[in-house]
């Protein structure tokens, strides 16, 4: 879950069944911190790429568990409160997925499952479609 693989349908349809969500790669491995509208919006709040996906995950309530080895980028990462994404902002990250984010998800999905679901070697009873959006 981040702005470049949000499944807004998915993630309200588990929200409203009760299930928390956690951010997996909320930071996308440092990928994202030279999007242009992510530093817009880092610009003008005068905060990082990383506080900018961190406080997008807060402002979600999702589970925001970020991963550094090193001291600074965890006390970076973890000023991610006392401040807000206006609306506007968060509709701006929440417009970030493109069509080729959701085909590149069903693609590592598909090759996951085969590889950590199958028991015998077959697909036989593995569910194989899922949403992308």
């Amino acid at each position: 879950i981040n702005p470049f693989l949000y499944r807004k349908n998915t993630l309200d349809f588990f929200t409203k069944e009760g299930v928390v969500l956690q951010s997996y790669r909320s930071l996308r491995d440092g990928k994202a911190f030279g999007d242009e509208t992510v530093v817009k919006i880092a610009n003008a709040k005068g905060k990082t790429p990383a506080q900018i996906l961190g406080r997008w995950c807060v402002q979600k309530n999702y589970v925001y568990m970020p991963k550094s080895v090193k001291k600074e980028r965890m006390i970076e990462n973890g000023k991610v409160f006392g401040w807000e994404l206006s609306a506007e902002e968060m509709a701006e990250l929440d417009s970030l997925t493109k069509p080729e984010a959701f085909t590149a998800f069903e693609e590592l999905y598909r090759k996951c499952v085969n590889r950590d679901t199958s028991k015998d070697g077959t697909m036989d009873g593995v569910k194989m479609s899922i949403t992308n959006d």
